[in-house]
């Protein structure tokens, strides 16, 4: 694949994806007021349905998924965390609430539910840690696929570096040119999740909703 340019197939699919996951979560996506009345972590059911969705539940210590919802609702740290653009504070505070709900012995990093948590509630600066996506944002910034990612910071810092670049302006050019369902879908915080899903795909990961 030639990094420099996407495939109008692959951007088409995620695009139908993306649709599809803002449909299901609108409400947390466009949410726009305080961290603590989002849906996402102010209802216990849609953090639940949101946990099996995205398949992390397992990511979370058993009988604790509630509390982690409850600490990051009312967590000064998380809102900090998530109002810099850089992802170091999500990198710090996953360290801090390891110890408490990570899973099995020492426990495991939690960066991939934490930021995807991040990534729902101000999708025009996060996306979610993802192995396929990583791998993804490798190809598409033609490095080697396997080249690995210390801090999730790093990966953001990636992201954007393809977000401002070709691969970006190839989904914007892509939108511009088949048309927007609504306005939301001119903006980057949708524009993003298309390249996420883009990402994903490169990444070699089978979506549900393409094709």
């Amino acid at each position: 694949m030639d990094p420099d340019v996407l495939e109008d197939t692959p951007i088409q699919e995620s695009l139908t994806v993306a649709r599809e996951n803002w449909r299901d979560y609108r409400d947390v996506f466009e949410h726009g007021d305080e961290i603590a009345t989002n849906p996402l972590l102010a209802n216990s059911n849609k953090f639940a349905d949101f946990l099996k969705d995205y398949r992390v539940s397992r990511m979370i210590r058993q009988r604790t998924h509630d509390k982690f919802r409850g600490t990051l609702k009312d967590s000064p740290q998380f809102e900090e965390a998530i109002h810099d653009d850089t992802g170091h504070s999500l990198d710090k505070l996953e360290s801090e609430l390891r110890p408490d709900f990570g899973t099995h012995e020492p426990p495991r990093r939690m960066i991939s539910v934490l930021s995807k948590v991040a990534a729902f509630i101000i999708p025009e600066r996060f996306v979610a840690w993802d192995r396929y996506a990583k791998k993804g944002v490798n190809i598409v910034l033609g490095r080697r696929a396997s080249s690995p990612f210390n801090a999730y910071a790093d990966y953001l810092a990636a992201f954007d570096e393809a977000w401002n670049g070709q691969a970006g302006q190839q989904i914007r050019d892509y939108l511009s040119r088949v048309g927007a369902n609504d306005a939301v879908e001119s903006e980057p915080r949708f524009l993003r999740r298309v390249l996420d899903v883009y990402l994903m795909k490169c990444g070699d990961r089978k979506l549900k909703g393409a094709g």
